[in-house]
């Protein structure tokens, strides 16, 4: 299906954004500054997927309610240096952490391409969950946050994808019907069946996940196949 949208919505965190791969070399890069490669008995593929999957629980009871930002953040480390079997100043390894990640600049493969591509003809949001301090950083430092016309955080609406008063704030924000947009999003709970419950057509950028999006797709540059794309926005 080919879209003519008044605003293309995006998720940034693992759509645009190459969240594992900044995250990675962060992790290892601290790990090894604070001789925790020395202490620890694991090796470091070991050490970050604990990260991942202790980070990924946070995130996840985050989501539902469960604990707050400040909860997220001052227990994430702690119990990482617990599962890699070290000691050291985990709330410092933190503040580290949360300074050098979001100025990480690696994208997802594609991204930079498609949204120089489009953003002559669309008007482009990020919608996100993700922290707002945290993530103005990551794209203001990203080389393409000057081609969105808005970053909308979880924070500032007071609701989280896929709640359908966030989405219904963003088409507020974009001044458009909700079938007047489209989403592009990786997470199928959060941006795409949030999106279609308010109304709104979905992509879905589908490396993981089963998933039931009427349209998906594995590469970003095939979000250019359903637009409609100008040579002249007046014609």
């Amino acid at each position: 299906m080919i879209f003519q949208p008044k605003a293309i919505f995006f998720d940034w965190d693992h759509t645009l954004w190459d969240h594992d791969r900044n995250s990675k070399e962060v992790i290892l890069e601290l790990v090894q500054e604070f001789g925790l490669d020395k202490q620890s008995p694991f090796s470091m593929e070991a050490i970050w997927n604990s990260y991942q999957r202790i980070n990924t629980g946070l995130w996840d009871d985050y989501q539902l309610g469960k604990i707050s930002q400040s909860e997220l953040r001052e227990s994430r480390f702690i119990r990482f240096f617990e599962a890699i079997q070290v000691h050291g100043p985990a709330h410092e390894f933190s503040n580290f952490f949360l300074y050098r990640t979001p100025r990480k600049k690696h994208l997802m493969e594609g991204a930079q391409e498609l949204i120089e591509t489009i953003a002559p003809y669309y008007p482009l949001y990020i919608l996100t969950n993700g922290f707002e301090d945290i993530q103005f950083i990551k794209v203001e430092s990203s080389g393409i946050g000057h081609h969105f016309k808005e970053l909308i955080t979880s924070q500032v609406v007071g609701a989280k994808k896929p709640e359908t008063a966030f989405f219904e704030y963003a088409l507020k924000r974009a001044n458009c019907a909700a079938e007047e947009a489209l989403m592009v999003g990786d997470n199928w709970h959060a941006d795409i069946y949030g999106a279609n419950q308010a109304g709104i057509p979905a992509i879905h950028y589908n490396l993981f996940e089963s998933s039931e999006a009427v349209w998906q797709i594995s590469d970003l540059k095939h979000v250019k196949n359903h637009l409609k794309i100008y040579s002249n926005r007046d014609n």
